[in-house]
């Protein structure tokens, strides 16, 4: 009786889930760091860390908690002049724009081993939210399945990171093992996953920056308006925080249409009057192009708000104003 074979992709991420899952970390800052410190405490075994500088591997090492060979960049091309890392995965958690040369850096490693040593069963991950897993390729051509997982989360220290990514979304792209992989290690990490077109990632990437770093910088805008008004930074800071706090429940449990309030919705064209005033005299111009771009979408999302057509005009004529 035939028996049919399951497709290589099955087969190498079965092989990989049937033994205890070791994990190489190109990069120790924030992010590998994190990384790191959920997959100790979900199981895996780290065995390597690789940081530009040999402190900085050791202080990611310290806070992983487990035997791990933390080694500066320069030891670490040293070491793999005769041997190359053994785990079973390797992440790579860099800056985005050395990604593609570290890959090629990595699969030279390998390819010194000579053809007759082919890689089997073993895959790459990269932790970029803007790049595709394809910038991998090299990696690819030496055998590994590659793939791209990013944590849809803020990551601004490490150990609180590592508690995040519990309940965080990783967005998924690249050959079919490693994705299986990305979505086993999601899931162990306490998260949920889901899959992207490779195409879709800068416009995606994007909309991260919106909703996290974006919302940074217009907090900071607000802070700076306020210390405008005669408060101090950390006073201005406490005094919004229950205010992004509440709209931020608000989102939780409606869509940005019901959850708007204030007074691009109620069409208060006198308050926004005054608003752009205020903010011109202060010569504020980033604030006025915020509020500007705000309030157009504002407009948008209250559906025929009252003196909508008046309010757009106003806006454009500041727009230009200020161009």
């Amino acid at each position: 009786m035939a028996i049919k074979k399951k497709s290589d992709a099955s087969s190498q991420t079965r092989k990989i889930r049937a033994k205890k899952l070791a994990v190489s970390i190109i990069g120790a800052g924030r992010v590998g760091t994190a990384f790191g410190i959920g997959l100790r405490k979900a199981g895996y075994e780290i065995d390597l860390l690789v940081a530009k500088h040999e402190r900085s591997a050791k202080r990611a090492a310290r806070l992983i908690g487990s035997p791990v060979v933390a080694l500066s960049a320069a030891q670490f091309r040293r070491l793999t002049k005769t041997n190359v890392p053994q785990s079973s995965l390797i992440i790579i958690a860099t800056p985005d724009d050395v990604i593609e040369s570290i890959a090629n850096e990595l699969a030279a490693m390998f390819r010194a081993r000579g053809p007759n040593n082919p890689v089997k069963n073993r895959v790459v991950l990269h932790t970029s939210g803007a790049f595709p897993a394809q910038v991998l390729r090299p990696l690819r051509d030496r055998g590994f399945a590659i793939g791209s997982l990013h944590p849809l989360i803020s990551i601004s220290d490490s150990e609180i990171g590592a508690k995040e990514l519990t309940h965080s979304f990783f967005s998924l792209e690249g050959d079919a093992a490693a994705v299986r992989l990305g979505r086993r290690m999601g899931r162990d990490l306490g998260g949920q996953s889901f899959t992207i077109n490779s195409s879709a990632k800068p416009l995606y990437h994007a909309a991260a920056l919106m909703a996290s770093p974006g919302m940074t910088a217009l907090f900071d805008i607000a802070v700076e308006m306020l210390v405008r008004c005669g408060l101090s930074r950390t006073r201005a800071r406490k005094i919004l925080l229950p205010l992004v706090k509440s709209t931020l429940e608000n989102l939780k449990t409606q869509d940005p249409a019901r959850a708007l309030t204030g007074t691009f919705k109620r069409g208060d064209i006198a308050t926004v009057r005054k608003h752009l005033a205020a903010i011109e005299s202060q010569k504020m111009r980033d604030a006025l192009e915020a509020y500007v771009v705000l309030g157009r979408r504002s407009l948008a999302l209250s559906d025929h708000a009252p003196n909508e057509k008046a309010i757009r005009r106003l806006l454009t004529r500041v727009s230009l104003r200020s161009a």
